[in-house]
């Protein structure tokens, strides 16, 4: 890349797994020459939230003090990238407009937004403080109980009714699932989603499949309830006294309404994105379809077939590399020679206790071993992983 003195803005929006895992490639490449550089992440949070550790964190008061992380060390001291925090509300082909009114100039735009889950999984609210505390108060609810229920049966619901049958062993808890098949996700075998069933109810959780709740007052905005319920099934009448709602993934990319090629007012920005997700829909490249510069990976984009950490810590990477790539080609006057993330891991990691989990990987394929799961999750649940690419000790 030519030398000047003149900065590449590269715009990131969203500070979790997919922006982080873009920022520290590109944090890689600025070290080894690319110095006009500067990285503007924008995200909506004061801190990271490490929601692979959200229900260890329910019952576990310790641990729930080591899953949010500071944005403070992410960046090199007096280096010229910077953090806000503030949400994107509007795209534009060479800029952001931010809730507050901001506006914020890019060269390259990376959209990592990512996704909302009910709580305890994510949180609506973007303050840590107001997060940990909805966590904290759920937690001492939840010890006051005697019957769990758990609505939702994919893979935040095995962890759910796992963590807390595990830290709990005593309370009656209930996972009820409208599939016939616990954690029924495309590209991975009918071992894992039948070995879930198994090692669920050998930890003592009663597992309903097929039927599908509906619990007074039980919603995604009041996703843990405290309250008497009287849930009838076929075959059973189950009463419970504290309801978790693990159903939903829903993504915004609303802001993508505004985006037009920077001479076609009449562009329809709705193509850009799948009417059903929501989630953005990008090329092999990660590119937007139409806009070289703007990219997207994680959750709000539709990439991966199966959104897991594994998948996009596999391919937000290839943003970074492109962009790297977009710029030297520029410098020369030739075409840039972009990647695609090619082939990612099938991998899940069910974690239903710190020595308890269900493990399918590519070559060892479906496992129970306490040894594996406590090994490769269940023990930290990758915190210390989350961690280093925060530069968090």
């Amino acid at each position: 890349m030519a030398q000047t003195t003149e900065l590449v803005k590269v715009v990131v929006v969203g500070g979790s797994f997919a922006g982080v895992a873009t920022i520290q490639t590109l944090l890689a490449s600025i070290k080894s020459g690319h110095k006009n550089i500067q990285i503007i992440l924008i995200e909506k949070r004061d801190a990271r939230h490490h929601p692979i550790g959200a229900f260890r964190a329910l019952v576990d008061a310790e641990y729930a003090k080591r899953v949010w992380i500071p944005y403070s060390n992410l960046f090199p001291k007096d280096s010229h990238h910077k953090i806000i925090q503030d949400k994107v509300t509007q795209v534009h082909h060479d800029h952001v407009v931010l809730a507050s009114g901001q506006t914020v100039a890019f060269d390259y735009l990376a959209l990592c937004t990512g996704s909302d889950n009910p709580a305890p999984a994510k949180f609506l609210a973007d303050s840590s403080k107001e997060s940990i505390a909805i966590t904290n108060k759920a937690r001492e609810d939840l010890k006051k109980s005697k019957s769990v229920v758990v609505v939702g049966g994919g893979a935040c619901g095995v962890e759910l009714a796992g963590e807390i049958k595990n830290a709990f062993p005593d309370k009656k808890v209930t996972l009820i699932h409208s599939s016939q098949t616990l954690v029924d996700y495309p590209g991975y075998s009918p071992a894992l989603k039948a070995g879930a069933l198994t090692h669920l109810r050998e930890l003592g959780v009663d597992v309903v499949l097929g039927v599908q709740a509906q619990i007074e007052g039980l919603t995604f905005q009041n996703s843990i309830q405290v309250a008497p319920r009287t849930i009838v099934t076929p075959g059973k009448t189950i009463e419970s006294d504290i309801q978790f709602l693990s159903v939903g993934n829903r993504v915004d990319t609303s802001y993508i309404s505004t985006l037009k090629p920077a001479n076609s007012s009449s562009f329809d920005s709705s193509t850009l994105v799948h009417a059903d997700s929501h989630q953005i829909k990008v090329q092999k490249t990660l590119q937007l379809f139409g806009f070289d510069n703007i990219f997207a990976a994680g959750d709000c984009a539709d990439y991966s077939k199966v959104q897991t950490a594994a998948a996009t810590g596999a391919v937000a990477p290839t943003i970074a590399k492109n962009i790297i790539a977009l710029e030297e080609a520029k410098a020369k006057n030739k075409t840039a020679k972009l990647s695609n993330p090619g082939w990612y891991p099938s991998l899940m990691l069910l974690a239903t206790g710190p020595e308890t989990g269900v493990i399918a990987m590519p070559l060892i394929g479906t496992r129970f071993s306490n040894s594996i799961s406590k090994a490769l999750k269940s023990k930290d649940l990758m915190i210390g992983m989350t961690n280093s690419s925060m530069n968090w000790k």
